[in-house]
């Protein structure tokens, strides 16, 4: 069961080891994967609530945990739970969705110490369906974002709420055993300056791409790293559980994934990018960016590349050159689904990408303020 063995593997000790990869999606039957919440990049709106026993303290003078609720202070947080074995449903419904979530469900209070990005992901044993909730107080009503397999929200210190509820599919809940994990990520803020030049890239006939670039962006598989030894994936799952765990273990960053390994595109594993995995930082890994350059244009190594929504301030501080690709000159570059998870976008999504002029920038998640 995935979900056992990525809590089994996020326990363990871990040694650390990519090519591009295929897109997948994450999704199921009843009310779609969609989000609820908006795109917005500052902390949502009114702060935490009042539910008349726990949100207004805060980190440093929480509440007492309320009772049928387990409360998390750190993170990244895990946990397998069952919904069968809780009592009946405190709460049917949320003003982001019109599923009927009237089954039993579990309770979160998640105080986190700073403005920030809160998610929470869910993975299923087969015939459960549970949805995934953030709210804002213990209150249907302040529902922040929902889904089938995770949520995210932007939040600001204090305390928040994540409800995992059971699916309730034509009078019958979903009801059984769930893994979920919480994340919380701080993102840097400030200056996204980007360097302006051209990119040369395999087959452009000498028309080099303009950069900064704005355009579609790949959803990329994962690439095996410095800290996980060989013998390397034969297949696009084996080991890849292990591979969630540590990464998710060392970034903090929480999303319900579901990418492989990159494919057998060249290399001699699965999960194999440009030279050897002793090579490549897990943490460069999580967030790393392709584009389809040239072998004398390829950026060094660790070279940071900024992912950008062109539409707002939401942008990903991305490791360059450890992989090459997307073959399609169409699309300007590839990033795996921690980057989409974060700028919200998915396969094929629009990204504005460029080389940071700023090289000390931390990798990862970046709220532009320019």
């Amino acid at each position: 069961m995935r979900a056992r063995l990525l809590l089994a593997a996020l326990g363990a000790v871990l040694l650390a080891s990519g090519c591009s990869g295929a897109i997948g999606g994450a999704g199921h039957a009843d009310a779609g994967d969609g989000s609820a919440g908006g795109d917005g990049l500052e902390p949502a709106a009114d702060g935490p609530g009042d539910d008349g026993s726990a949100a207004d303290a805060g980190p440093d003078g929480a509440a007492p945990c309320p009772e049928g609720v387990t409360c998390v202070t750190t993170f990244p947080f895990g946990e397998d739970r069952d919904t069968s074995l809780e009592p009946p449903s405190r709460l049917e419904g949320y003003s982001c969705s019109t599923a009927d979530e009237s089954g039993p469900e579990v309770i979160y209070r998640v105080t986190v110490p700073e403005a920030g990005f809160l998610s929470a992901a869910v993975y299923e044993d087969p015939g459960v369906d549970v949805d995934v909730h953030l709210l804002r107080a213990l209150d249907p009503a302040t529902c922040l974002d929902r889904g089938n397999v995770h949520a995210r929200a932007d939040v600001e210190a204090g305390d928040w709420f994540v409800v995992v509820d059971t699916y309730v599919s034509s009078g019958t809940p979903r009801s059984g055993p769930f893994h979920v994990d919480l994340g919380f990520t701080v993102p840097s803020r400030g200056p996204c300056a980007m360097e302006t030049g051209e990119m040369a890239r395999v087959g452009d006939g000498g028309s080099h791409l303009a950069m900064p670039a704005t355009g579609p962006m790949v959803m990329e598989a994962h690439l095996v790293t410095q800290e996980e030894p060989p013998p390397y994936p034969s297949t696009a799952t084996e080991h890849l559980a292990e591979h969630y765990a540590l990464s998710q273990g060392r970034t903090g960053f929480v999303l319900h994934r579901t990418q492989s390994w990159a494919p057998l595109e060249g290399g001699s594993f699965y999960g194999c990018g440009i030279g050897s995995p002793t090579d490549f930082p897990v943490e460069h890994e999580a967030w790393y960016v392709n584009m389809y350059w040239t072998q004398a244009a390829r950026p060094a190594k660790g070279t940071r590349l900024l992912l950008r929504d062109p539409a707002g301030s939401r942008a990903v501080v991305a490791a360059a050159g450890y992989e090459t690709g997307p073959g399609n000159l169409a699309h300007v570059g590839g990033t795996p689904e921690e980057s989409h998870f974060f700028l919200r976008t998915t396969h094929l999504g629009p990204m504005q990408i460029g080389i940071a002029v700023d090289q000390a920038l931390p990798f990862g998640p970046r709220i532009c303020t320019d």
